[in-house]
C-alpha cells in the first residue's frame, strides 16, 4: 500500500506513527529503521492479548507502506483518559479507580508465550548511556525483582487509555510482558509521577502526586495487597531517584500537601469542598447547617461504565 495522507495523521510516538484509515481502521506505520522481528512481536503480542477478550482494539494484519512495516488495527473512537480528566477534573477519582480496575483484570491473565519483563529491563540496563557502576547498582536492584507470570501492560498510564462508548480500553501494548503485578503498578506510578509532560512547578507535583496516591490505593485494595509487596516491588526494580511506594520518594512538603488534597476526594471519586461534610457531622447551628445544605457537587456515576 502506499504511504497514508499526512491529512490521515492521529499520533507520533517514538517508534511509529498512527493514521486513519476507511472503515473504522487505523495504520501503525513504524520509522525506518525499526527492526521487522519488533513489528512481529508485537502483531503476534496483539493477537495473543485479543484472545483474552480484555478491551483493546481489534488487529487485522501486518502492512507495507513507502518501505515502511506496519500494523492494521481497529480504530476506538473517544478521548484518551487524560484528555477526559483534563476536560472533567470532577470525574478524576472515578478515572483512577477505573484505570486500577482494569489494570487489575489485565494482571488476571497468563500469557507464557510473552517474554520476561525481568529479561527486557536486563537487556534495557545494558544499551542504556550510563556509567559502569550505575549500571552494576540496577542491575543489582534487578536481581531482586520478582518474575513474575501476569500479563503486564508495561506503559499503563491515562495517555494510553481510551474513554469509549463502551468504557475504558487500552491500547498500545508494544511494551507487553510476564511479570509480578506489583512491578506493573510500580511502572505505573513512576510514569504518572515522574513521566514526560511535566513542569517544575510545586502544585503540579502535588497533583501528580495525589492523583497517583489514589490510584494506588485503589489497586491496593482492589488486589488485596498491601503496601510492603508493592514497596519491595519498587525498591528492588528501580533505581537511585526513583519512587517507593512507601511515600517516602518526594519531598515531604509534597507528600503532606499531597495528602491535603487527596482528602477532598470522597469514597466515591468525587472531588468534594473541604467544607462538605457527612450527614451526621452536620453542626446543630443553624449558620453552619445552611453553609452545609448549600454544598454539592455533581452526582456523576462512579460504577464500572466509563462517561461517553
Amino acid at each position: 500500500m502506499s504511504l497514508p495522507n499526512p491529512s490521515t495523521f492521529i499520533a507520533e510516538g517514538a517508534s511509529a506513527a498512527v493514521y486513519r484509515l476507511d472503515g473504522g481502521r487505523v495504520l501503525k506505520l513504524f520509522h525506518e529503521g525499526v527492526d521487522a522481528g519488533i513489528v512481529a512481536r508485537e502483531h503476534a503480542t496483539a493477537q495473543a492479548i485479543q484472545a483474552t477478550g480484555l478491551p483493546v482494539p481489534r488487529v487485522f494484519r501486518r502492512a507495507e507502506a513507502g518501505g515502511r512495516q506496519g500494523i492494521i488495527y481497529s480504530e476506538i473512537e473517544g478521548p484518551n483518559l487524560l484528555h477526559h480528566i483534563v476536560r472533567h477534573p470532577h470525574r478524576i477519582g472515578w478515572a483512577m479507580g477505573a484505570m486500577a480496575a482494569l489494570q487489575r483484570a489485565i494482571h488476571g491473565h497468563d500469557l507464557p508465550a510473552l517474554r520476561s519483563r525481568k529479561a527486557i529491563l536486563a537487556e534495557d540496563i545494558e544499551m542504556a548511556p550510563i556509567g559502569d557502576r550505575l549500571r552494576a547498582a540496577a542491575i543489582d536492584r534487578l536481581d531482586q525483582l520478582i518474575e513474575g507470570d501476569r500479563l503486564s501492560h508495561g506503559d499503563l498510564h491515562p495517555a494510553n487509555l481510551i474513554v469509549s462508548g463502551d468504557g475504558l480500553a487500552v491500547i498500545d501494548w508494544s511494551k507487553a510482558a510476564r511479570s509480578a503485578p506489583a512491578a506493573d503498578v510500580v511502572r505505573s506510578e513512576m510514569l504518572m509521577r515522574f513521566g514526560p509532560g511535566q513542569s517544575a512547578g510545586m502544585l503540579e507535583g502535588m497533583l501528580r502526586d495525589a492523583t497517583t496516591a489514589y490510584y494506588v490505593g485503589r489497586y491496593r485494595k482492589l488486589a488485596g495487597t498491601g503496601k510492603a509487596g508493592l514497596a519491595a516491588a519498587s525498591a528492588a526494580g528501580a533505581g537511585r531517584g526513583l519512587c517507593r511506594l512507601s511515600d517516602r520518594c518526594v519531598a515531604p512538603r509534597r507528600t503532606a500537601a499531597a495528602g491535603r488534597l487527596m482528602s477532598l476526594v470522597d469514597g466515591g471519586g468525587r472531588f468534594v469542598p473541604r467544607r462538605c461534610r457527612p450527614a451526621d457531622a452536620v453542626p446543630r447551628s443553624s449558620k453552619r447547617r445552611a453553609q452545609h445544605r448549600s454544598c454539592r457537587y455533581s452526582d456523576i456515576e462512579t460504577g464500572q461504565r466509563a462517561a461517553r
